[in-house]
C-alpha cells in the first residue's frame, strides 16, 4: 500500500475520532456519520443553524458524504475522477470541521473541545491536499 493511500485512510480515520459533546455526554464524529444514515430516509430537515444539537445531524450527514467520496477515491483508476473526489470529499470534511468549531466558545465548550480534537485531523488533511496538488502538478508536467 502507497504511502498516499496510507494517508488517505489515516485522514478518514482520525475525523471519525473527533470528540463531539452531545446531549449530556460526549461521542465521536464516526458515531454521528452513521446516526445521520436514518435521518436521510426520514426526510431530515438539513439546518446548519441554530445551536451545537440542532446541526450535528446535518454536519454528520456532510462528513459521511466526504468521508465516503474519499474511500471511493482509493477504488478509482480515472486519475481525473479519482482527483475530483479526493478534492471534494476534503473539502467536504473541512466544512464540517468548521460547523463544528463555529459557534459561541466563551457560551458553550463543546465548540472548543471540537476544534481541539480536530487538530491532528487538520495536519493530516492539509498534508494529504498537499499530496493530491503535488500529484496532479506532476501527473500535468509529465503529459505535456
Amino acid at each position: 500500500m502507497s504511502y498516499f493511500k496510507k494517508i488517505k485512510i489515516f485522514t478518514i480515520i482520525i475525523h471519525s475520532f473527533i470528540i463531539l459533546g452531545v446531549g449530556h455526554g460526549i461521542g465521536i464524529m464516526g458515531i454521528m456519520d452513521i446516526a445521520s444514515i436514518p435521518n436521510l430516509i426520514d426526510g431530515y430537515g438539513f439546518t446548519l443553524k441554530g445551536e451545537f444539537n440542532d446541526k450535528i445531524v446535518s454536519i454528520g450527514l456532510i462528513s459521511l458524504i466526504g468521508k465516503t467520496l474519499l474511500i471511493v477515491s482509493l477504488f478509482l483508476k480515472h486519475e481525473l475522477r479519482k482527483r475530483v473526489f479526493e478534492i471534494i470529499g476534503i473539502i467536504l470534511l473541512w466544512i464540517s470541521v468548521y460547523f463544528l468549531t463555529s459557534g459561541n466558545w466563551s457560551d458553550n465548550s463543546v465548540y472548543e473541545i471540537a476544534f481541539w480534537t480536530s487538530v491532528p485531523f487538520l495536519i493530516s488533511s492539509l498534508n494529504l491536499a498537499f499530496l493530491i496538488i503535488g500529484k496532479t502538478i506532476r501527473t500535468e508536467l509529465n503529459e505535456k
